[in-house]
Formats: C-alpha cells, sequence, structure tokens
C-alpha cells in the first residue's frame, strides 16, 4: 500500500513521513507529524509525500507498507507504483470534495469517506459512497475493488486502513468529529492527505515504541507521537537510508532531513534513530549526537528525555 504524505521534519534539519495501515486494538493508528511546538532536533521541518495520509502542519515523514500516517520530506520516489507501503501527508488546505467526513453529510445510506482523486494515489478527496456494513472500531475490514475506493464493510463515520495490497485484512479506524475528538476511542486526532483523512490513532511514546505488531511510533507534528504500520520495504529504513515518507523508516527511527543524518546521500531525507537524551550517542553514527527533539522546556510531559541521532550544528 501507498503511504500518505505529511511535512518532514528536520532535526536541526530533520523530517518525518507516513505511518502504516494497521490499527491498535482500540481502532487508532498513528502517524502524522508537524513541527507545531517542537523547536528541538526534530523542530525543523522539510516537505514529505506519504501513502495518501496526510497530517495537518505535520513534520514527520513516516510510511506505511501496506499502502498510512506522517510527514517528511517532499517527493515520493515510487509514485506512479504500488509498493505495498501507504503513506500519509500533511493536508495543505481543507477538505477536497464533495462531502465532510468529520460531519458525515452524505445522504441516508451512505456515508462520506477518504478515497483516491487520481489512479495510482492514495486517499486524496473526501466523497459519498454506499454503506455496505456495519463494522465498529477496531472490528475486521476489507475494501472492495482496490485499496483506495472507499467502499468497505465499516459503519458510517469510520474507515477501513492497515489493510495488504488489495485492501483486505484491515481494520476499522475513527475519523475525528467536527471539533477534532474521537468521542469512540478517547484516541488522538491527526490530518493527513490534505485534510482528507482526519483519523483517530494512538499515543505512543518513540522510545519505547510501544505500538501493537507490525506498527511503530512516528510523529505526527509538534508533540505528537502516534502509532501506524511501519512500510519499510526489505533493506529500506536502516540509518542513513533514504527516505520520503514518515513511516518509510525501521521502528524507533525518524525521516531526517538530508543536512543532519551523517552518510545521507538522498536529497528528500534519511533515516536516523530516536535516541534517549540521558543516554548518550550510543545508538547514533559516527560524528552524530543525540539532540533534544524538543525545545527546552517544551517537551510534553513523558517525553522529556525524547532525542534523535543528528549532526551537531
Amino acid at each position: 500500500m501507498k503511504l500518505f504524505r505529511s511535512p518532514a521534519i528536520i532535526l536541526l534539519g530533520l523530517c518525518l513521513a507516513a505511518c502504516s495501515d494497521k490499527t491498535s486494538g482500540d481502532g487508532s493508528a498513528s502517524a502524522g507529524g508537524s513541527t507545531g511546538g517542537t523547536t528541538g532536533a526534530g523542530s525543523e521541518s522539510a516537505s514529505s509525500a506519504t501513502e495518501a495520509v496526510s497530517a495537518s502542519d505535520s513534520t514527520d515523514p513516516t510510511t506505511n507498507n501496506t499502502s498510512l500516517p506522517g510527514p517528511t520530506s517532499t517527493g515520493d520516489p515510487s509514485a506512479g507504483t504500488d509498493t505495498g507501503a501507504v503513506f500519509l501527508l500533511p493536508p495543505d488546505g481543507g477538505v477536497a470534495g464533495q462531502c465532510d467526513p468529520t460531519v458525515q453529510d452524505c445522504p441516508a445510506d451512505e456515508k462520506c469517506t477518504a478515497v483516491s482523486d487520481a489512479p495510482g494515489d492514495p486517499w486524496g478527496i473526501n466523497v459519498c459512497v454506499p454503506k455496505t456494513g456495519d463494522s465498529q472500531v477496531g472490528d475486521p475490514c476489507d475494501i472492495e475493488n482496490g485499496k483506495y475506493t472507499g467502499l468497505d464493510n465499516c459503519d458510517v463515520g469510520l474507515i477501513c486502513l492497515l489493510t495488504d495490497d488489495d485492501g483486505k485484512g484491515g481494520a476499522c479506524v475513527e475519523f475525528c468529529d467536527v471539533n477534532s475528538n474521537c468521542p469512540k476511542t478517547g484516541a488522538k486526532c491527526v490530518v493527513y492527505n490534505d485534510g482528507s483523512l482526519p483519523i483517530c490513532l494512538s499515543d505512543c511514546d518513540p522510545l519505547v515504541q510501544d505500538c501493537p505488531e507490525e506498527q511503530a511510533c512516528y510523529n505526527s507534528g509538534g508533540d505528537n507521537f502516534v502509532c501506524f504500520k511501519e512500510s519499510a520495504m526489505p533493506g529500506e529504513g536502516a540509518p542513513g537510508s533514504p527516505c520520503t515518507y514518515i513511516n518509510q523508516c525501521q521502528s524507533g527511527s525518524f525521516c531526517g532531513a538530508a543536512a543532519s543524518v551523517a552518510n545521507c546521500g538522498a536529497d528528500s531525507g534519511c533515516c536516523t534513530p530516536y535516541c534517549p537524551v540521558s543516554g548518550g550517542a550510543a545508538p547514533c553514527q559516527e560524528g552524530e549526537d543525540c539532540l533534544p527533539f524538543f525545545a527546552e522546556g517544551s517537551a510534553p510531559p513523558g517525553l522529556e528525555d525524547v532525542g534523535v541521532c543528528s549532526l551537531p550544528g
């Protein structure tokens, strides 16, 4: 599956990409990213693209390999091909299409969901589709006629994510409501893919990587860390590897700006590990330091020790 695009974060030039399509047991998935609220190593951002899911003002480019959410640098090297990864992208202005998934303003027996706005692309617009099922948050789901058609068996207000490349074997995920809340799950509302994918994902700790199996913890902008499907293909996502999407890096890593990562030969950005500031540069490449992700005094409770490996200066 393709991933959603979202803005990239620059660790002193780092960026992040989209998340994967799996949801946690409560139906939430993680992904997204924005630089809002960060002024440490993860505060600057580069443009990014993800599987059809983008986070508003997100700064991390996570990608997911099933087809979901996070920000990183722009430009998807695999554009036009379905690699099985899903990338999230940050919105660049408002909801597009004929309906609004946060208010579900479609006729009776229909629901508002996200679909592809161009062949081969991930979710990009919102349209009304027939309601064909009543599966609830976290329930198994499948999508008919392709991964991005919106024709799934989830109830109104939900969307089937975290599927395989054929749109099968996913889980129903809650759309945010008009107040950017998640009344069904109490999860975090993150917005991807130009506003077409306002979804509810689980919080997580990037140092602990406490997400469900096959998901990883990605920054979805500001102080938001959410779980989403890890989309790194075999041989991808190691420290120094090129990345374009937030969830394109291996679990425990961030898609940073090329100038901030040692041995990075890609313009889009390269993967670099999260690290505990109190633990030094043990997980970092030679020449890198473990720099605070958040500016001094701005880290959310419990995330004060989060850092990211980056070249100094």
